[in-house]
């Protein structure tokens, strides 16, 4: 059964991580590729014609297209993750998030903690998909994150005021999102806990051991 579960869980990664590949590849063809020729097009015609007339709009869609690779690119590895740290890139995520109306998403308390640049990437990751999941099917109105140390452990904890888990996902942990999760988890040395709150709304734990390095990959 644990065999069984955890090829459940590989398969479940693998099949997350190429829907990723397949957003990404779509985005670059369908934004940057056709921004791009466009711009050939646009090319072609000042050469053809030795005219100017099309520079300003070559400018836009050039301005446009780097745009979206910025984007992309810091979808993959976040810029403010690299440069100021796990907290800040989370708080520029939920910042993302208030933009909107129909969540907030707050940090309501962080004590740091040290990790390699790997790891917060990797932990950064699950408040991402915590916080997707969240915004697909929680019908949740507000979202906090708190980190706390205790002992050789940082307790990073994601609740929601939303509809909660259903009780088949608590029990066997279905779905691709919590088994994604649970393996991102595992390689950054980390448990985590999935809960429903007695005043409504679910709970994530997640549990980090700093006594032990993380053996992790860039996914």
């Amino acid at each position: 059964m644990e065999t069984v579960h955890q090829q459940d869980m590989l398969r479940a990664t693998l099949t997350s991580q190429e829907e990723e590949r397949n957003r990404l590849g779509t985005e670059l063809h369908d934004g940057v590729g056709a921004l791009l020729s466009t711009i050939k097009m646009n090319l072609q015609v000042s050469q053809r014609t030795k005219s100017l007339e099309t520079v300003p709009e070559v400018i836009e869609h050039l301005t446009e297209a780097i745009g979206l690779v910025r984007t992309i690119s810091h979808e993959m590895m976040p810029i403010v993750l690299k440069k100021y740290g796990l907290q800040r890139a989370i708080a520029d995520l939920f910042e993302k998030i208030n933009k909107g109306d129909k969540i907030t998403a707050s940090i309501t308390s962080w004590e740091e903690f040290e990790r390699e640049e790997v790891d917060n990437l990797m932990i950064y990751r699950i408040i991402q998909e915590l916080t997707n999941n969240c915004l697909k099917h929680a019908n949740a109105s507000e979202i906090k994150l708190s980190c706390k140390i205790a002992g050789d452990n940082a307790k990073i904890i994601f609740s929601d005021n939303g509809i909660g888990f259903p009780n088949e996902v608590l029990e066997k942990s279905e779905g691709i999102g919590l088994w994604n999760i649970s393996n991102r988890a595992q390689t950054v040395s980390s448990d985590v806990f999935f809960t429903n709150n007695e005043s409504g709304g679910a709970s994530v734990e997640l549990r980090i051991n700093l006594s032990t390095k993380a053996k992790t990959e860039t996914s």
